[in-house]
Parts: structure tokens; C-alpha cells; sequence
């Protein structure tokens, strides 16, 4: 990192850390922020297993980090490492951005922000009666999140699956518009106008199979429903192609990275990003 001359921008470093993250197109899409809004700034991904994430995120704030993401499987973990939290990372109870302020380090959760911005875009219009997400990690309770605060019609639920549905339950305020369940509630009850994978099925190095077929899942879909697969690249002949195939309207990761990443940004930097470098983040994605 250098150090600016009157006048001039000191260069800083960024990262995202996860454990895999050599798939991570962050930087590209951050280094192209940085360029149109004519910073200097770096942004790298490393790759920090689970049981070096404390010295990892110290290490960066000592060396004068501006800020980190976090990906899988990083986003609950980082909470122990807060000094504190934003309001979104309190409520959900996992972390993908990290601001380094006057030494401390406070945790943020732009995923949610950037889902409901990512899903408004695939469509707008649409009254959300029945979701039903898979996966309990931090990605996972994120979207939870926005779904059941921002884009759930009146009367509307989401059905939240994993494996331990139990603890999810013990969580979650009774009679409330999110219920927990295991695989084997997938293709029962009322069909679905939202299906969103936040395990890590098709990534890289990660599993390839769901704890159910993929065709019961597409088979559970109403006519018209989106489906969104946080996982990026989209998998060939994977969830998307299906449902795809079946009349969804579906979406990859990309446009919740695109959008988490710009929300995340704004924190580092203490400033909205215009609708020119939003675009610039969004080419450095394709």
C-alpha cells in the first residue's frame, strides 16, 4: 500500500476470505469499481481456512485492511470476531463485510440487501406467497431474512430446509411467516413461486446432489416461479436448467454478488455508488 501526496487518495487494500475462494469474482468486480471511481485501491481473495480466520481478520486490520467480505465458510464464525455489529449482521446472525473503524471491527451483512435487489430485477411484480429456501448457513439466513421483511406477500410464509430443522425451529418466533423444515417437506403443501439454493450444491469442490432429487424440487414449482441459485457459475444441466426448462424464471449468484458487493462497498468507502459504477462492477461479471 502506498501513501498519498496532499490532494491524493491513500491506496488501501481489500480481500474476501473463504475457504474455497479461488472461484471468487469479486475482485474483478470490485477493481472495476475502484476504476471508475478513480481510487487506487486493491482488492485480492484469499484463501484462509476456518481455523485461521481470527488471525486472518486481525492480521488485515494490524496491515491497515479498508474492510473484508466473507464467504463460505466464514459468515457465522466472523461474529466472535466483532467488536460490533450492524443492525442487519445482529438480526440475521452472520457477517459478510468487515469495516475497519478507529481499530475496531465491525461486522455488516449486505446479503440480504443485495438478494431482494437481485431478485426485485429478475421480477418486480411478482406477489410472493411461498418460498422455500434450502441450506442454513449464513447465506441462507440472509436471504430468510429479506424475504420474509421485504419481498413476502400478506399472508405469505417461507419454508426454511436443512438438515437439523429442529434448531432452525428453536430460533425462529412462533407463528411467525417462517417455518422450518427438513428435506423430506420438499414437494408437499402448497406449490412454490420462489425456490432459492443457499447450499453449496454445484460450487466448486462442493457436493453435486441434493438430499432429494432435482427433479422434486422443480416438480414442487408454480407456473411462473422464479428460482435462484446463489451458486455462480451456473452449473450446467443443474437446478436453473430445470426449472428453466420447466417455464422459471431463474437467476444465478451473480446478480446477489453484484448487488451485496455494491451495498458492501458503500460502507467501506462512507458513499452511495452511482448508477455508472454499479454498471462497471455488473460488465466485470459477465
Amino acid at each position: 500500500m502506498t501513501t498519498a501526496s496532499a490532494g491524493q487518495v491513500a491506496a488501501k487494500c481489500f480481500g474476501v476470505l473463504g475457504d474455497p475462494v479461488a472461484h471468487s469474482r469479486s475482485p474483478a468486480m470490485h477493481a472495476a469499481a475502484f476504476a471508475a471511481l478513480g481510487l487506487p485501491h486493491r482488492y485480492l481473495a484469499f484463501h484462509v481456512a476456518p481455523e485461521r480466520l481470527a488471525e486472518a481478520v486481525r492480521g488485515a486490520r494490524a496491515l491497515g485492511f479498508g474492510g473484508l467480505n466473507l464467504t463460505v465458510p466464514h459468515k457465522q464464525a466472523a461474529l466472535a470476531l466483532c467488536d460490533d455489529l450492524g443492525p442487519e449482521a445482529r438480526r440475521i446472525g452472520a457477517v459478510n463485510t468487515l469495516v475497519f473503524a478507529g481499530g475496531a471491527i465491525v461486522g455488516h451483512n449486505t446479503d440480504g440487501r443485495g438478494f431482494a435487489a437481485a431478485v426485485r430485477e429478475l421480477s418486480s411484480n411478482h406477489v410472493l406467497k411461498k418460498a422455500m429456501v434450502l441450506g442454513s448457513g449464513g447465506a441462507a439466513r440472509a436471504v430468510v431474512d429479506a424475504i420474509a421483511g421485504e419481498l413476502l406477500g400478506p399472508g405469505g410464509h417461507v419454508l426454511w430446509v436443512s438438515r437439523d430443522p429442529a434448531a432452525l425451529a428453536a430460533e425462529l418466533p412462533a407463528g411467525g411467516p417462517v417455518v422450518a423444515a427438513g428435506w423430506d417437506a420438499v414437494g408437499g403443501g402448497a406449490a412454490v413461486d420462489l425456490l432459492v439454493n443457499c447450499t453449496t450444491v454445484g460450487m466448486a469442490h462442493g457436493p453435486t446432489d441434493y438430499p432429494v432429487p432435482t427433479t422434486a424440487l422443480v416438480a414442487g414449482l408454480a407456473p411462473g416461479a422464479r428460482v435462484v441459485d446463489i451458486v455462480y457459475p451456473r452449473p450446467a444441466g443443474g437446478l436453473l436448467d430445470l426449472a428453466e426448462a420447466a417455464g422459471a424464471l431463474v437467476q444465478d449468484g451473480l446478480e446477489m454478488l453484484l448487488w451485496q458487493g455494491v451495498f458492501a462497498e458503500a460502507l467501506w468507502l462512507g458513499r452511495s455508488l452511482g448508477p455508472e459504477v454499479v454498471a462497471a462492477m455488473r460488465a466485470a461479471l459477465r
